[in-house]
């Protein structure tokens, strides 16, 4: 591997610093700051905190939405400036995170405190060591999380009920057996809160390792509701549960009779499988019905057959359906109920009793997700790993790249699995299909011939020594921050694609695509591989129709190709007239505002095959001019630079290949004297920034150094290129500030 070339221009990615700037605050106001309002400075009469709300008012709460401002004063005689104020808490986040801040000249120094993950009361310790020597420390309470917060559940009437568990089923529940524990948070204006807040379950059973909850305390809330499923685990009787909200004193309250373990149970066996799609919309790997068994027994464990079970559902929504109201357990003690899909997707669990109306037993079932399980437009993704670029894939066979497609359907839930996705490539060969298995699968790219387009061959394949091609940036040939447009060498578009969904706006939840909706879908074309990345399907451009060589543009998407998903041998825009394709058409909509017709999503991607027998590098300075090492042109202290390096065809190397720096002689560098590649799709050469800085002391007769630029590829190939590096006078800075600045150069 040779670097070669003279100039460059470029991006370089810079790191964001963050400041964290802690101010100080003097004078009174707001008073002292406590838990319950008291001052809740225990401790040394020498230090006091105080907690304080955004206007300056005292507070004993923080929440996620309203932080508090800790004010820490040295009171006391003698110099109180600049003491070292040490905070920590028990509760909360304390910032600046290192917990120190020097007092101003008042004696106040301050701190942010926020609500981190945890709810609850807390106390916040200060400590400091005073100018004389001695010590100070104080402490001070207070609590996270919402205030004026109220727990309980909705009736079925939409009745809010305050101090309330809801509790499903709501009759006697089996040894073993299930019921969902869930309570509403309703903030002060009577709206569910949109904050994640955590409650806490409860109960006798639950302390004795009797029962057990899923998920476990803290139980998140989501959307204002946190629920979770309680198993009966050895319990037996009444059992009182009680909801507690993290960091109040909120309560709720509801009450389980778990059956005795000597009377019959009623289990969960499965539920196969737990996803099937809308009703109207099955087919191959697309379930609409889900098999769900139970399993009853005798307080010994053993099954009982005969048994009737009664079956219903947590919700009927969009016309969800049963197969059977009821049925009689075989001689396993098993028996089995069907559940049919509606047309909306939702969430959904079968209830099982027996004994009804006289010791009734129930449990219930895992979640069943019913959704459309088809791909829609804006859910799939195509990424590469572990680089977009093959350093040698344009002159090395079977270097390979793996290609993972990743699918979702309109509700972005995972694709049912074993959906076929299917792949095409420009340049080299790729896998032609995977199947997916939650939602992904994968496939395995590799470098080979073709390399270059059919038609034109290298012809009209833009280089580096295009100089044109880069105006604006550089005034020379070289590689280029930039990209050169058509045609690009080496870089080979990937397309994948999937029969589904178009993608629409469910303006009223309901699931489905109704006539008022009718033009709030994007329109979808048919799939096709995007060789010159114009975002076009360029072949059906009029102008590039009559002449595919009109135009460099036309040309380098000559030879671009579609998938053609109806077999009428023409490229189609679906757009004559444009409707939403999709299962979610309504069958009262097919052909009228929408069309129940499927079509093919897709998602492309690019991957770049780098020419590593060669590597070319060139510095530009800041006003993005070339320097000249040929004509006598050097590298200035004092001033900055940007090294760029790509193949002949403008691809960057590799990502993870080391690009490195040294000096020579009076020549110092201001940046990192090691870099690694970054990962990245976009076409163009990679930046490398280079400042050089002046001696200090500047010498009287400074030497000529140089700034070696050494370039290793991830399986080695190192190489390097040496550039001169002449330090110029300086004048006198004329600014307030002084100092010096570098002199005219050459």
């Amino acid at each position: 591997m040779i670097i070669r070339g003279e100039s460059l221009l470029g991006r370089w990615v810079a790191s964001l610093a963050i400041l964290f700037v802690v101010t100080a605050c003097g004078g009174g106001g707001g008073g002292d700051g406590g838990f319950l309002g008291t001052s809740g400075n225990v401790g040394d009469d020498r230090i006091e905190l105080t907690l304080l709300d955004a206007q300056g008012n005292s507070i004993d709460s923080i929440t996620t939405s309203s932080p508090g401002t800790l004010r820490v004063r040295i009171r006391g005689g003698g110099n109180r400036s600049e003491v070292v104020v040490n905070v920590s808490a028990t509760i909360g986040l304390v910032f600046p995170e290192s917990g120190t801040a020097l007092t101003n000249g008042d004696g106040i120094a301050t701190f942010q405190i926020e609500a981190g993950d945890d709810r609850g009361a807390g106390s916040i310790t200060a400590t400091a060591t005073l100018n004389d020597g001695t010590s100070a420390n104080g402490t001070l309470s207070f609590q996270v999380g919402e205030t004026g917060l109220r727990l309980g559940r909705f009736a079925d009437d939409g009745t809010f009920i305050e101090n309330e568990i809801s509790i499903t089923p709501a009759g006697t529940l089996a040894p073993g057996g299930n019921a969902q524990l869930s309570v509403v948070i309703l903030n002060a204006a009577g709206e569910r809160v949109t904050t994640v807040e955590d409650v806490r379950f409860s109960s006798g059973c639950i302390s004795g390792n009797q029962a057990t909850i899923n998920p476990s305390n803290p139980v998140p809330s989501a959307n204002g509701e946190a629920a979770t499923l309680y198993t009966a685990a050895g319990c037996a009787g009444i059992d009182d549960i009680t909801a507690t909200l993290a960091g109040a004193v909120n309560q709720a309250f509801g009450t389980l009779n778990v059956a005795a373990p000597t009377t019959n149970s009623i289990d969960f066996v499965s539920a196969e499988p737990n996803l099937i799609v809308l009703r109207g919309t099955g087919g191959q790997n697309r379930d609409e019905t889900a098999d769900v068994i139970f399993r009853v027994v005798d307080g010994t464990g053993q099954p009982l057959s005969g048994v009737n079970v009664l079956f219903d559902l947590t919700t009927f929504v969009g016309g969800l359906e049963l197969s059977k109201t009821s049925a009689l357990t075989d001689g396993d003690g098993q028996v089995l109920v069907t559940v049919s899909s509606g047309d909306v997707a939702t969430n959904v669990r079968v209830i099982a009793t027996v004994n009804p109306g006289n010791n009734e037993i129930s449990t219930v079932s895992d979640l069943l997700t019913v959704t459309t399980g088809l791909p829609d437009a804006n859910s799939i993704s195509l990424s590469v790993g572990p680089a977009f670029v093959i350093n040698g894939g344009m002159t090395t066979d079977g270097l390979t790249r793996t290609l993972t497609v990743r699918m979702a359907d309109k509700f972005n839930n995972p694709v049912v699995d074993g959906t076929a996705a299917v792949f095409t490539t420009e340049y080299g060969s790729v896998i032609g299909s995977c199947n997916t298995t939650g939602g992904t699968c994968s496939v395995e790219f590799s470098s080979q011939e073709p390399r270059f387009p059919t038609l034109t061959g290298q012809g009209f394949v833009t280089t580096i020594f295009d100089g044109a091609n880069c105006t604006g940036e550089h005034d020379t040939t070289g590689p280029c921050p930039n990209d050169l447009g058509p045609i690009r060498g080496g870089r080979s578009a990937i397309l994948v694609h999937a029969i589904g969904e178009e993608s629409f706006i469910d303006a009223n939840g309901n699931g489905i695509m109704d006539e008022s909706e009718r033009d709030l879908f994007a329109n979808l074309p048919e799939a096709w591989i995007d060789n010159n990345e114009d975002g076009i399907y360029t072949p059906a451009i009029p102008p590039c129709d009559s002449d595919p060589t009109s135009t460099l543009d036309c040309l380098s998407g000559q030879e671009e190709i579609f998938v053609d998903f109806n077999g009428n041998d023409v490229y189609d825009f679906n757009d004559d007239p444009p409707v939403y394709n999709g299962l979610l058409c309504p069958p009262e909509g097919d052909g009228v505002w929408c069309s129940r017709r499927l079509l093919n999503v897709f998602a492309q991607t690019n991957i770049a095959l780098a020419d590593d027998t060669f590597f070319f590098v060139v510095v530009d300075d800041l006003d993005r001019r070339s320097v000249r090492f040929g004509l006598g042109e050097t590298l200035q202290f004092g001033r900055s630079y940007t090294i760029y390096v790509s193949d002949q065809w403008n691809n960057p190397p590799e990502a993870g290949s080391a690009i490195s720096l040294a000096t020579e002689g009076d020549c110092e560098l201001d940046v990192d004297s090691a870099f690694s590649v970054p990962n990245f799709a976009d076409t163009g050469a990679v930046g490398i920034p280079l400042a050089v800085k002046a001696p200090n002391p500047i010498p009287d007769d400074p030497e000529q150094g140089s700034v070696t630029i050494g370039f290793s590829g991830p399986n080695g190939n190192p190489d390097s290129l040496r550039v001169p590096c002449q330090p110029i006078p300086v004048t006198p800075d004329p600014g307030p500030g002084g100092g010096l600045v570098p002199g005219p150069g050459p």
